[in-house]
């Protein structure tokens, strides 16, 4: 027997023994992915930094555990060079995430971590993270680089809440010059404050509101990349006692058999209607059947010869009715 093919043989026999697949995997280099949703907001007196970790190594083997988060805040030099930065800023100090264990899957872990600013305030800083699963020969790169300019903690925006006609308005007591201020409102069926607007002006009304409902309001000033604490109102719940307001451009003219009016529709969110005044002759102003729905009304009882007066209000749904607007005067001929 020919001894080529058996020596073949045997050696096909000893690898499948061995229960040999394919080629040698090599390990892993353990060397996570970089952060890449590292972010920086100064909010108050604190520098709230977030980012998430990798869940995954360069090669693809899964993240079980962090041995070391190196973060770092630092003056940014101009033209930016990481070597240069690095050497100089300074280490935030963060606990590593516990071990995954036996998941089944890795995950990547949300971190947040806080800094004062006042030490930083003025400047121009940079922040960059990196993490490692195998001590500190093993980092990864170096995650998405923040930049921004620190200033002065900005003081909540202390505010006067009054109620007005034309809706709850507040009024920031002491304005910070060049700053935003976002408005939030928390109704009965919110869950959480909604935003309602953003504004550079020292005050905001809020015509959406409904009377009779509780509120609570707060204000948050933003100014550059800084935004302070909220400022948060006692609830408030006023009853509705303020009228719609007048009634404007208001019209008449001559039909065939009527006196035609209009008017401006009215912006109140709570309208229930109108009612329109006549006086004929220089009489007095008298109301006419009830209240319309409509900003127009057709006066057939008029005669030929003589002349009218029409004035209109308005009136809300709780029935305060508003002031009556200027008489218009109208012949028919």
């Amino acid at each position: 027997m020919n001894a080529v093919p058996l020596l073949a043989a045997a050696a096909f026999l000893a690898l499948a023994g061995c229960g040999y697949v394919g080629p040698v995997v090599p390990p892993s280099a353990q060397i996570p992915l970089a952060v890449t949703d590292l972010s920086v907001n100064e909010r108050g007196d604190q520098l709230i930094i977030q980012f998430t970790t990798a869940a995954h190594t360069t090669d693809g083997a899964a993240v079980r555990k962090y041995s070391s988060i190196d973060l770092r805040i630092g003056v940014a030099p101009e033209p930016f060079d990481t070597e240069a930065w690095a050497k100089n800023a300074r280490t935030v100090e963060v606990t590593p995430p516990p071990s995954e264990g036996k998941r089944e899957e890795a995950r990547p872990i949300a971190i947040t971590k806080s800094v004062p600013v006042k030490e930083w305030a003025g400047k121009q800083i940079a922040v960059l993270v990196r993490t490692s699963s195998r001590g500190e020969d093993h980092y990864s790169a170096w995650s998405n680089l923040i930049e921004l300019k620190a200033i002065a903690p900005l003081a909540p925006p202390e505010s006067r809440l009054e109620a007005t006609a034309a809706g709850y308005k507040l009024t920031w007591l002491q304005p910070e010059a060049g700053a935003e201020y976002r408005i939030f409102r928390q109704g009965p069926n919110d869950k959480t404050p909604v935003e309602l607007e953003t504004t550079k002006q020292s005050s905001y009304t809020d015509g959406s509101a409904q009377w009779d409902t509780p509120y609570t309001y707060s204000v948050v000033a933003v100014k550059g990349g800084a935004e302070s604490l909220p400022w948060i109102s006692k609830p408030i719940s006023v009853p509705d006692t303020f009228p719609p307001s007048v009634p404007t451009d208001v019209t008449a003219f001559p039909s065939s058999d009527a006196m035609e009016v209009a008017w401006k529709r009215s912006p109140e969110a709570d309208l229930a209607g109108y009612f329109v005044y006549r006086s004929a002759n220089e009489g007095p102003l008298e109301k006419q059947n009830g209240m319309v729905n409509v900003p127009s009304y057709s006066d057939h009882k008029v005669e030929h010869g003589k002349t009218y007066r029409y004035a209109i209000s308005a009136i809300d749904a709780k029935g305060n009715e508003g002031e009556k607007s200027s008489p218009i005067e109208v012949a028919f001929p």
